[in-house]
């Protein structure tokens, strides 16, 4: 099966000398495993579906995690006298993080395996939980962030990149994996939080119980044994790192092939993220005067809204190749923060409930259909360097422009600041909507 892990020399672990037709076709990372090398300590040779689940969950519990604190920021803005421009550095503090980290690190996974960061990330997240339960100040808060944003960034390009390796005959299945756990994940964090902060201890409980199902996660990935990322290897072939220095940052590059799809999946994912990053850091307060009340579920949902629509559209609608339906995608997405803001001005809840699954659902449709034709077009000994490059340039939508947004609300208001950021995000989508239309006449 294919990569979840380190199989540091780069030596093969697998014989192909079967009898069968079948398995002597099958490539490296899905022989069978009578046809492999079991190591002494990781000897479970898990099913392919088992493997994808545990990629799966591992990206998932990551990414609600990051997200689990969302209901909670009115109880610790509280307890610790924090302001609405104080939560968006928290924001802020987890991507400027997670950005340098995933430029840095993000092909380890093509030389060292996949499990090689993905375990790691999963025990950093968690004991990221364990700094933010106990945090009493705005710098214990942001070192929490810190170890979120890194943890993600280990397993951001690992993960995705060892769904394609698993399912190099379903590449479509793949991206639709990676990108429904990444936007379900963040959707789901705000509600998991809520949902766990009803009892006694709001501050506590969901860190603790979020730390013990990242522990729990970590068994069965220490125990699974690990394949060779990539293709089938010659027997006399050299190592994957002969030195350290093969695992020297490198500078960031765009892909040699399909850089205009990568481009648009970029740019598309640029704008979605500053979208997301604006209403997970102030959705609840957007929302709180508008529905009249301080609940800390209906604040939640009012976040997930927007990411539990995009990632069932993701889920549920085929990836096209129709540029017209992703061009109409992205309008949708500026109509939806239009319907938004109008909801404020209007005083009508509807608008904003209407606006936030439109613009989501919207949102899911074209960044998915961009995101699979770029992923399909990467070199795939290089996959996991070019995804991570992919997802540092969205991921930085989530840094200046939720730091801008909460300096304009600090000195102009809630609503003014919100109106403005969502001109420029729905002249955005629209810019992007007329890139993609004339890719097509070109």
């Amino acid at each position: 099966m294919a990569d979840l892990s380190p199989a540091g020399s780069g030596l093969p672990t697998a014989q192909l000398t079967g009898t069968r037709l079948s398995e002597a076709l099958l490539p490296l990372e899905l022989a069978p495993r009578t046809q492999l090398q079991l190591a002494a300590v990781s000897r479970w040779n898990a099913l392919r579906g088992i493997r994808v689940g545990l990629c799966a969950a591992a990206l998932l519990l990551l990414l609600i995690g990051a997200n689990l604190a969302t209901p909670v920021y009115p109880l610790l803005q509280q307890r610790l006298g924090l302001t609405a421009f104080d939560t968006t550095l928290l924001f802020t503090v987890y991507v400027f993080a997670l950005v340098p980290v995933l430029a840095a690190v993000g092909h380890w996974s093509d030389l060292l395996g996949r499990r090689a960061l993905i375990l790691p990330a999963v025990c950093l997240a968690a004991s990221g939980d364990a700094i933010f339960a106990t945090a009493d100040s705005f710098g214990q808060l942001a070192a929490g962030r810190a170890v979120q944003g890194i943890a993600v960034a280990l397993a951001t390009g690992a993960a995705g990149a060892a769904l394609g390796d698993l399912l190099p005959d379903h590449p479509t299945l793949a991206a639709k994996l990676t990108l429904a756990c990444s936007a379900g994940g963040v959707a789901l964090g705000p509600v998991v939080g809520a949902s766990l902060a009803g009892g006694a201890h709001p501050l506590l409980t969901p860190f603790l119980v979020h730390a013990l199902a990242l522990l729990v996660l970590c068994v069965p990935l220490a125990l699974v044994h690990p394949r060779m990322p990539g293709a089938r290897r010659p027997q006399d072939a050299p190592p994957r790192i002969t030195a350290p220095l093969h695992l020297r940052p490198r500078r960031l590059v765009l892909p040699a092939q399909g850089r205009r799809a990568f481009l648009l999946a970029a740019g598309t994912g640029f704008v979605s993220y500053a979208v997301f990053g604006v209403y997970l850091s102030l959705a609840p307060a957007f929302s709180a005067g508008l529905l009249h009340t301080h609940s800390r579920m209906v604040g939640a949902v009012v976040a997930a809204l927007l990411l539990g629509s995009s990632a069932l559209a993701q889920l549920l609608v085929p990836p096209t190749r129709d540029r017209r339906v992703i061009a109409l995608g992205m309008t949708g997405l500026a109509l939806g923060l239009t319907l938004v803001v109008t909801a404020e001005y209007a005083h009508q809840p509807a608008l904003l409930f209407a606006g936030s699954v439109l613009g989501g659902a919207c949102q899911g449709i074209a960044f998915r259909s961009l995101f699979t034709t770029a992923v399909a077009a990467m070199d795939p000994a290089r996959r996991a360097s070019e995804m991570s490059a992919l997802w540092v340039i969205v991921y930085l939508g989530s840094s200046l422009p939720i730091v801008a947004v909460g300096a304009l609300s600090q000195h102009y208001g809630l609503l003014p600041a919100v109106s403005g950021f969502a001109v420029l995000a729905a002249a955005a989508c629209v810019g992007l909507a007329g890139a993609v239309l004339r890719r097509e006449r070109a």
